[in-house]
């Protein structure tokens, strides 16, 4: 008999909801672990312990076929019974819900621990190091680019190192309209454009930006923009037009 089943309390009416293609099989199996006080659902054992087995019934919800039990059971799970710990007729996640959740993660990472702490280096390497194609992501050598940031496998190269010259630049061939050219003229009129336009003050003598001083002291636009942010006073000479009054 395939299709959904429920254990119903018939004192306070809270159930569980389970599944199942052979049910009278899980109900054997149930009942046996629930009398021994060894049930994997810790809610429901407790609920058994408590009221009795006499206070539970074993009934058959629906029928239906294989392909559709999950999906059907789903359906019962969402109405929140309250004697089930998994929230997912397809498995997976028994410790959110369950009471004894820090208790079984506690378990758990000391499990893993005391796992770990017993290997040697060796070992630990062994499990651990799986270089190229032994590792399971391995992409050929392919998710970096040559300058060494990381791309996807499908790319040959990041978004900086990506050849522009020639045909290779997206407006290779093409020119603007007239009408466009005059749209950008008329745009940049009154602008400066090409350089960071951030003006700053040296010996009280005022840049447009870090570009321009650059040019024309023959200092690195790095080293005047660590010299206007530095707090020596060595470069006290150094502004930025907007930090002034």
């Amino acid at each position: 008999m395939i299709g959904i089943y429920r254990i119903l309390n018939k004192i306070n009416g809270k159930c569980y909801y389970g599944s199942s293609k052979n049910i009278k099989k899980r109900w054997l199996r149930h009942k046996n672990e629930l009398n021994k006080g060894k049930h994997i659902n810790i809610i429901l054992q407790r609920a058994w312990d408590k009221y009795g087995s006499d206070n539970f019934i074993f009934e058959l919800v629906k029928c239906c076929d294989e392909s559709l039990l999950m999906e059907i059971e789903q359906k019962y799970l969402d109405l929140k019974p309250e004697y089930n710990i998994g929230i997912n007729s397809s498995g997976g996640d028994n410790i959110t819900n369950n009471p004894n959740r820090d208790e079984i993660i506690s378990k758990i990472t000391k499990s893993i621990k005391d796992r770990y702490s017993s290997m040697t280096d060796e070992e630990k390497k062994i499990k651990h190091s799986k270089p190229k194609d032994k590792n399971p992501n391995w992409k050929g050598g392919k998710t970096f680019c040559k300058c060494g940031n990381r791309i996807d496998s499908k790319n040959k190269c990041c978004v900086k190192c990506v050849d522009r010259n020639g045909e290779n630049n997206p407006f290779y061939g093409k020119n603007h309209s007239e009408e466009t050219k005059k749209i950008i003229t008329e745009a940049r009129k009154g602008s400066y454009y090409g350089k960071q336009n951030n003006p700053i003050i040296i010996d009280d003598v005022e840049y447009r930006s870090a570009g321009e001083a650059s040019d024309k002291l023959n200092i690195s636009m790095t080293t005047i923009r660590w010299r206007v942010k530095s707090n020596n006073t060595k470069f006290s000479n150094y502004k930025y037009k907007s930090t002034l009054k």
